[in-house]
């Protein structure tokens, strides 16, 4: 059996309260109502559309007095009304379309301890009355009335404003309990945006495969928090993925305004890494214009992720979509608190992470700093994601420019790193510059292309033999085309290595006595071993 306080609680969606002290009447007495509302009990309800009926239900009833009865009536009346509703020990009257009672309708009520509730003139009666009928018999009725309540506070929430403050969670999973009777509450960080009445931070969030829980909360496809019912409850479990789903967007929506400026510079920098160098010069201005500290102190992180696959052959593209997705919001929420100058930039399958000082200090100063995120954003990606994850890291650099060098630099350690298989471990490159200008020229796509040309003949020859020769003759160049030294650098007879130096030369058709061609083809040797070796940081 439900109480009026229980009623009052679920029925905000139906704009039923008690008439409280800050409304004419309602001051007198106004705590004593708020007590007898919280412990009087509703036997049934009943309907009455006219002041001489209120008698005539028994006690225990709930009496609902239609609009029509309070147009004309006078003040004595009420009184009267008022009265006889206490004397038959009514559980509470519901005056629809009433803003206010006469102060003596007020105080006897008070006296009395007979709850004064209300409904706005606008309510649908006919709506408001099965539902209260539902709630009071309990059972399934009760089930459906406070399921359908939840529902009903979702609905006017996705109708409302779509911009959320921090708060939006909080107030949501509020008037989601006050609709349910039973307190439900957010475990998981969700982004930091749960926190508040009914949220439960520092819990931890549901484990990758946590989507097939019926509460949990997803931002794309990523496991955020789970939704929860304190208490078992049946209603909780029918609408429990829906408070999930709506729960939702509103981390979703509120996380895209907080990050939109942040993914505005991110798609100029995606710009201006895959640019060549000469147009850069164009691209200065438009990144002043919209916040981008051109002139401060860069470096770059690459980080190739790949959903872990256990099948043959690559994951599906849907997969590695849904992985970028939310590794991206998943770095944004890590790096947008931390002290370094964030920007989180998807290009292509991979994603870029550019760290930035514009303080003019120390690069060395703003590495460590910007390694210690890395570290923890890579962590969570293996943990949260179940990601296999290779990351590279540049130099610090100055400038637009350095923008790209560092992040051409990232992007080639990121390569060497799932070449070499080191998932998981920032990979850097040297700091000689050889290593620097050939991953220059591995990032233009011209470059790829004239060196691949240049070799096209050799790779002809299948994967291994291609290897071979490759390292055959960056090794015969690299010793000034010498076969003793090369010889005892890949432990063969100088005999071995001229031979082999003359099927290559014949393969491609060049000659070495050309400085032209040795250095064309020295550059292209280099660069198919760039990522060979390199140190890990």
């Amino acid at each position: 059996m439900a109480t009026v306080g229980e009623l009052v609680a679920r029925g905000a969606h139906h704009g039923l309260r008690v008439l409280g002290a800050g409304e004419p009447g309602g001051a007198e007495g106004a705590a004593a109502a708020g007590e007898a509302a919280e412990a009087a009990e509703v036997r049934e309800v009943a309907t009455v559309g006219d002041l001489g009926s209120v008698g005539s239900p028994g006690a225990g009833a709930l009496v609902v007095l239609m609009a029509g009865a309070l147009r004309a009536a006078e003040p004595y009346e009420v009184d009267v009304a008022v009265r006889r509703s206490a004397q038959r020990s009514h559980a509470g009257l519901v005056l629809v379309g009433a803003d206010r009672v006469p102060v003596t309708a007020a105080r006897i009520a008070a006296r009395a301890g007979l709850p004064l509730l209300a409904v706005p003139a606008t309510a649908d009666v006919n709506e408001l009355i099965v539902w209260l009928n539902r709630t009071v018999r309990g059972g399934t009725s009760d089930t459906v009335a406070r399921a359908e309540a939840v529902l009903d506070v979702l609905t006017r929430g996705a109708a409302g404003d779509d911009e959320a403050d921090d708060g939006g969670v909080a107030a949501l999973l509020a008037a989601v309990s006050d609709a349910l009777g039973r307190p439900v509450e957010l475990h998981g960080d969700a982004g930091g945006l749960g926190r508040g009445a009914g949220a439960q931070t520092g819990a931890s969030a549901a484990s990758a495969d946590g989507a097939a829980d019926p509460g949990a909360v997803l931002v794309g496809e990523r496991v955020v928090g789970t939704v929860r019912c304190a208490v078992p409850d049946r209603a909780a479990d029918l609408v429990i993925p829906s408070v999930a789903a709506a729960v939702g967007r509103l981390v979703r929506r509120t996380l895209e305004h907080r990050f939109a400026p942040s993914q505005t510079r991110a798609e100029l920098l995606a710009q201006i890494v895959v640019a060549e160098p000469t147009h850069l010069v164009g691209l200065t201005e438009q990144a002043r214009s919209i916040g981008l500290p051109v002139d401060s102190t860069h470096v770059a992180f690459w980080v190739d992720l790949r959903p872990r696959h256990d099948g043959e052959g690559d994951p599906p593209i849907a997969e590695r979509r849904r992985l970028l997705a939310g590794a991206e919001m998943l770095c944004l929420e890590i790096m947008h608190p931390s002290d370094t100058w964030w920007h989180v930039v998807r290009v292509g399958g991979s994603l870029l992470l550019l760290a930035s000082d514009d303080d003019g200090g120390d690069g060395q100063l703003l590495v460590r700093a910007a390694r210690a995120d890395v570290d923890v954003a890579v962590a969570r990606l293996v943990a949260d994601e179940g990601a296999v994850v290779h990351v590279g890291m540049g130099t610090d650099q100055r400038g637009l420019g350095g923008i790209r060098q560092s992040s051409v630099e990232a992007r080639s350690a990121a390569e060497l790193a799932l070449r070499t298989g080191r998932p998981g471990v920032i990979t850097v490159m040297d700091t000689t510059g050889l290593r620097r200008v050939l991953a220059d020229l591995h990032a233009s796509p011209l470059s790829r292309r004239v060196m691949g040309e240049l070799l096209a003949p050799v790779d002809a020859l299948g994967s291994a033999r291609a290897a071979t020769a490759v390292r055959t003759l960056t090794a015969y160049l690299d010793h000034q085309c010498s076969p003793k030294h090369a010889g005892a650098a890949l432990h063969l007879h100088p005999n071995a290595v001229t031979y082999r130096i003359q099927r290559i030369t014949e393969t491609l058709g060049v000659d070495l006595a050309d400085p032209d061609v040795r250095l064309g083809l020295h550059l292209a040797c280099r660069m198919r071993g760039l990522l060979d070796a390199a140190p890990a940081g």
